[in-house]
C-alpha cells in the first residue's frame, strides 16, 4: 500500500514538474482551436478555445499537447496553433489615433517593407530595441519592426 502511495505521489510530482510552459492559442483564421479528448483530430471535441486565450502544457504526443485551458478545461490540442508568450513587462499598445494604424516592417526603418498594419489599441510585445525602432511581436504572432513613438 505504501509503495502504491509513493508511486502515485511521484507521478503527481512528475506531472507538475512536466508543466513546460504557458502558451497562447493562435488561430486567427477560424478564431478558435479545438480542445479534444485525445491527441488526434479523430477524438471528440471538448470545447473551442478562443484565439488569444491561454493554456498550460503538460505532455506532448507528436504534434499534439495535453493542456489545461484558462477556463479550467483539460484536453489535447494541436501544437502548431499555439505560440510562446513574451513577457508582459514588455507589452505595449499601438497608439496611432491619426490614421488608425502603425506599420509593422521587415527592418528598423521606414524604408523597409511593410509586413502588416497594426491597428490602434492592438497589443505588441517588445523583443529588441534599435534607437527609436523596436522589434515586436504583434498579438497575431507576426514579428517585425515598429517606430516606438507610436507605442504606449
Amino acid at each position: 500500500m505504501l509503495k502504491k502511495l509513493i508511486a502515485a505521489l511521484m507521478f503527481i510530482g512528475f506531472a507538475i514538474a512536466a508543466q513546460a510552459e504557458t502558451l497562447r492559442v493562435h488561430s486567427p483564421g477560424d478564431g478558435f482551436l479545438n480542445l479534444r479528448t485525445g491527441p488526434g483530430s479523430g477524438y471528440a471535441i471538448i470545447m473551442e478555445m478562443d484565439h488569444g486565450s491561454y493554456v498550460d502544457t503538460y505532455e506532448r504526443a507528436g504534434n499534439w499537447v495535453r493542456v489545461r485551458h484558462e477556463s479550467g478545461a483539460q484536453g489535447w490540442a494541436y501544437r502548431k496553433h499555439m505560440r510562446k508568450l513574451v513577457s508582459n513587462t514588455n507589452q505595449r499598445t499601438v497608439n496611432s489615433p491619426g490614421d488608425g494604424y502603425l506599420n509593422l516592417r521587415t527592418g528598423p526603418g521606414s524604408n523597409f517593407a511593410i509586413i502588416r498594419q497594426m491597428y490602434h489599441g492592438q497589443q505588441v510585445w517588445i523583443l529588441e530595441r534599435r534607437g527609436s525602432w523596436v522589434r515586436v511581436q504583434h498579438s497575431s504572432g507576426a514579428k517585425g519592426w515598429a517606430y516606438s513613438k507610436y507605442l504606449r
